[in-house]
């Protein structure tokens, strides 16, 4: 059996708007159990939100922050987003996460945002099929 990325992503994607201040995400982060949320700006085209994803805010990021009241953009290292398609692979996705030393990738179709992964969904898939 060929495992995609659409067979353990997590759908529900919380997301946040750069102006958002830095407590607000950590707060939404502590209560929805997450350890990063994709960080959007305004564009001019709603439909196209790959355009708007400026970028990923992670619970790492935040250690390094004190200022509760500064907006997460002002903090948010500007650094491509890596994107991925539903059918991709669970070896491909990996290899990409692996590649570009990130803990979590975006999943995206027609321009919006369905899921994510992170490296503790691939234990989690690890857990549940094993290694055999």
């Amino acid at each position: 059996m060929r495992i995609q990325v659409k067979d353990f992503m997590s759908n529900s994607v919380i997301t946040a708007e750069g102006d958002v201040s830095v407590g607000e995400v950590r707060r939404l982060m502590e209560k929805e159990r997450i350890h990063a949320i994709p960080i959007l700006g305004p564009t001019e085209e709603p439909i196209n939100l790959e355009n708007a994803l400026q970028g990923i805010i992670t619970a790492t990021d935040l250690c390094r922050v004190v200022d509760d009241k500064i907006a997460v953009k002002e903090v948010l290292i500007p650094t491509l987003v890596h994107v991925i398609n539903k059918n991709t692979s669970a070896k491909s996705a990996a290899k990409m996460m692996l590649k570009h030393q990130v803990h979590h990738l975006v999943v995206m179709e027609d321009g919006k945002i369905i899921g994510m992964i992170s490296s503790l969904d691939f234990v989690k898939l690890v857990a549940k099929h094993g290694l055999d």
